[in-house]
């Protein structure tokens, strides 16, 4: 007792208190508490607000963000912070393309060419009304009205050919010097892009779907419920796939693996040159197109939220992309550099539609900075 009255007396003759010292960082939990995880950081570069309800899915350009909603307003919004650029009043029938310095915006019968710098128009042409998406890339323009198929000077819309040509509804794919349609009566057919001259076509089991040429393959669905890989220079079936269900847009690949989606909710990888299966991952929803892969991981966008992340290498999921809303439409899909950026529009008719874009998404999943 006494010791503890000389300790107290020496403080306060010295003019000081006792301070205990200072807490520093949270306390430790007690045994069995249970501790909330640290949030994950948002993958969501930038959100703005439509004024409507969106018409098609979006575009990502060089530098833009173009996005199409109701009453019929094309809109551009800056790829960096997604600040507004311009808008221009015309309603897309089909779904948006761009290449070069141009937007191309098919309404009723004529196909719009308007500039990605201010919205202006650069030219229109009546090209009928099309059947299947258009296709522009490397200066070229394909248009498919039902019953004739035609490529044209993207810088101009002039037609260089038009060819009669049975009827698609999915998007033709320009490779290298060469056109590959997928047509309704069951045909794959490959064609000259310079003349539009026949190379070969093959007669599938059923309507192909969306096709997707890797290299020297050709890899497409058919309403069969067959994954099939065609050589893409004979046409010749290297090896057909058996899935049991409807494939769901397009085939994507690295260098070992081809990745697609289907109906059943399962992802599958299968080898790229027989076709084995090398893994299949299940999905909680039906996927709204087919799988993206960039950067050794496969995305699979689906209406709940959000974009699921697997790794390429073995199926597992490794992450997700949550957005701020039901997604209403396939998110668009950019690939520079091995880093996968996506656009996304969300909302219902009770809730707010959203424009967003991701951060590039390297193999970390994790936000680059701005």
């Amino acid at each position: 007792m006494w010791i503890a009255t000389i300790i107290v007396s020496s403080l306060i003759l010295h003019g000081s208190a006792y301070q205990a010292p200072p807490v520093t960082g949270p306390p430790t939990p007690l045994p069995g508490t249970p501790v909330p995880l640290p949030e994950a950081p948002s993958l969501i570069a930038w959100s703005v607000e439509l004024p409507d309800a969106p018409i098609v899915s979006p575009l990502i350009t060089a530098d833009a963000v173009i996005v199409a909603y109701r009453p019929g307003i094309i809109a551009a919004f800056h790829r960096d912070d997604g600040r507004a650029v311009w808008r221009a009043e015309l309603q897309p029938d089909a779904a948006l393309a761009a290449d070069g310095p141009l937007l191309y915006v098919s309404a009723g019968d004529t196909v719009h060419a308007l500039r990605l710098a201010d919205g202006s128009l650069a030219w229109q042409v009546r090209a009928g009304t099309l059947a299947a998406p258009m296709v522009a890339q490397d200066g070229w323009l394909l248009t498919q009205d039902g019953a004739a198929l035609s490529a044209r000077r993207a810088a101009d819309g002039t037609a260089v050919w038009t060819i009669e040509a049975s009827a698609q509804d999915e998007a033709s794919v320009i490779s290298g010097d060469m056109i590959v349609s997928p047509l309704l009566n069951g045909r794959v057919e490959a064609r000259d892009l310079l003349s539009g001259r026949l190379r070969w076509g093959r007669q599938l089991g059923g309507a192909p779907g969306p096709l997707a040429v890797i290299g020297d393959h050709v890899f497409v669905g058919a309403s069969n419920r067959i994954f099939y890989s065609l050589d893409a220079l004979t046409g010749r079936v290297d090896w057909p796939m058996r899935v049991g269900a409807t494939v769901r847009g397009r085939a994507t690949a690295d260098a070992d693996r081809v990745f697609f989606t289907a109906l059943d909710n399962l992802v599958r990888a299968v080898d790229r040159w027989h076709g084995a299966v090398r893994w299949q991952t299940p999905v909680a929803f039906r996927p709204l197109t087919g799988a993206l892969s960039s950067g050794g991981r496969v995305f699979v966008a689906g209406p709940d939220e959000g974009v699921r992340i697997l790794d390429a290498a073995t199926g597992a999921p490794v992450g997700r992309i949550a957005f701020p809303g039901r997604l209403v439409l396939a998110p668009a899909f950019a690939d520079t550099g091995g880093a996968a950026v996506f656009a996304a529009l969300t909302g219902t008719l009770e809730e707010t539609w959203k424009l967003s874009l991701t951060w590039p998404l390297r193999a970390a999943t994790a936000p680059a900075p701005r």
